[in-house]
């Protein structure tokens, strides 16, 4: 399984300061997207989704904070609902979801690992409206507080892995889709960006 795009050196982005360090896993980065939901939709799934049991802790002036726990794991996650803003917490891995009115639309901003992205069981839904891939990755540990397309992160992201493997004895390698989060996988699939196993010779 591999890219078949093209990318400049990676050698040369971390001289040059372009990418943060070879080192540490590139994990944490913010990301916005518009979403195809509406933010009542996404509250009504909150309160009464089967999935999780849902507990209101607080309900004053213009806030309800809620906690939604798995009903078969020993999780949860946090909710601050406002009129035109909903906060998500996730309780193991503190990644954050922040789903905001701006105009006519409704956007998503994600606060995490890469790799974390729309992982979460304990999530309601959140569809990207476009290709998620050229999504504005706002900040990350590769490039700082450098705007870039979440493709070209995607893409150096797994370069860096590549490189850590082939210069720090990691044992894993190549390019899988335990790379990538789903959504981002299956959008390079889609693309050709990437040959499925089934399909190599």
């Amino acid at each position: 399984m591999f890219f078949c795009s093209i990318f400049t050196n990676l050698e040369t982005k971390i001289r040059l300061g372009i990418i943060k360090s070879p080192g540490p896993q590139a994990s944490n980065m913010r990301i916005q997207f518009e979403i195809k939901e509406s933010l009542s939709e996404i509250i009504d799934e909150i309160l009464n989704c089967e999935r999780w049991f849902t507990v209101i802790k607080e309900d004053i002036l213009g806030r309800k904070l809620v906690l939604i726990r798995d009903q078969n794991f020993d999780s949860e996650a946090s909710i601050e609902i406002y009129a035109r803003e909903i906060d998500i917490k996730t309780a193991w891995s503190n990644y954050t979801y922040r789903l905001f009115v701006m105009g006519d639309s409704v956007w998503c901003e994600y606060n995490g690992a890469y790799r974390g992205l729309l992982e979460q069981k304990l999530l309601p839904t959140i569809t990207p409206k476009e290709g998620l891939l050229d999504s504005d990755v706002l900040d990350s540990s590769l490039y700082g507080n450098e705007k870039r397309k979440l493709r070209e992160y995607a893409e150096d992201n797994v370069k860096l892995k590549k490189f850590r493997r082939e210069n720090f004895n990691e044992n894993r390698s190549g390019v899988a889709p335990f790379d990538h989060p789903k959504r981002v996988y299956d959008e390079f699939i889609k693309e050709d960006f990437v040959v499925p196993a089934s399909q190599k010779e």
